[in-house]
């Protein structure tokens, strides 16, 4: 692990493998650990592959402001330069993607393509509420009726949820049922992470930053980079794919059956298929695929 002086924020990154180069954003609550186990190992036989922690994030500096995707993106942006990057492909998760979008609309001459995996693109969706999907799984229902509110008037369900289970989980709780990926989830890691991230929100301006709504519209549809839009089928982030696909009807979009918000960590051979198929890893060169309308992969 190395660190670098980013935007007024010591920034906590890591680099392996050969080729050209892919950065991988991870979302909030959690680090640069949520790619490193499983699909950072299969990307680096192709690239060399930069895992970083967001501001306020794993071993990265937490600072007073600074937590809108649009500053993050000038986060990574001299992170880029620092590292002597010209171009990359970028791969984000959740909020990671917002951070990777803002990216491409700062400097577009530094993205190669971009993979939006289940990301909520504020300006295209300024809320997210509980009836944005139908289903929510064990440990989303443990948790609701543990915190006992009415969620049905929550206007950032996602973050909310996040910031209940983290407070939940410094209180000892620990649900009876496990979803295929849970925040926080059990060990001195899961609570560490939970202590880090309720911190950050106590602390910091970051609660206030996360609904900033960074790129205008116009500025959404004039990007000219290859976007892949995954989004997991029961994901209440699914609006904003939707909306993103309005604007780029030649962009890759696909929907993961049976998945919710953190399907990079639950479905990794899926992802990992629809990259290779996204970056063109099976052949010389590469290759985009035209429009898949609400295409299901499995």
């Amino acid at each position: 692990m190395s660190y670098a002086q980013c935007n007024g924020c010591r920034i906590a990154y890591q680099q392996f493998g050969e080729g050209p180069d892919l950065i991988m954003i991870h979302g909030l609550a959690t680090n640069r650990a949520f790619w490193f186990a499983d699909l950072a190992q299969r990307l680096k036989a192709h690239y060399r592959v930069t895992l970083y922690d967001l501001r306020g994030h794993g071993y990265s500096e937490r600072t007073e402001g600074g937590y809108g995707a649009q500053d993050m993106a000038i986060d990574l942006l001299e992170l880029l330069d620092q590292l002597s990057i010209e171009q990359a492909d970028v791969v984000g998760h959740s909020y990671g993607g917002g951070v990777g979008l803002e990216l491409a609309v700062l400097a577009p001459q530094r993205v190669r393509s971009l993979a939006l995996l289940d990301t909520k693109i504020n300006r295209l969706q300024p809320e997210q509420r509980l009836a944005d999907s139908d289903y929510l799984s064990a440990v989303e229902q443990d948790v609701l009726v543990t915190d006992g509110r009415d969620w049905s008037h929550e206007k950032h369900v996602g973050l909310k949820y996040l910031e209940v289970m983290a407070r939940l989980r410094l209180d000892g709780y620990e649900s009876s049922t496990r979803d295929q990926y849970t925040p926080f989830g059990a060990g001195r890691g899961g609570l560490r992470t939970a202590k880090q991230y309720v911190t950050l929100l106590d602390e910091t301006r970051a609660g206030r930053e996360f609904c900033l709504q960074g790129a205008c519209s116009e500025e959404l549809a004039a990007l000219r980079v290859p976007l892949l839009l995954m989004y997991g089928e029961f994901s209440r982030c699914l609006p904003s794919g939707r909306a993103m696909l309005g604007l780029h009807d030649d962009a890759r979009f696909c929907i993961v059956p049976q998945a919710g918000h953190f399907f990079p960590a639950s479905h990794p051979n899926v992802v990992m298929r629809e990259l290779g198929g996204f970056l063109g890893l099976e052949r010389t060169g590469r290759a985009f695929a035209p429009s898949e309308l609400l295409r299901n992969v499995s």
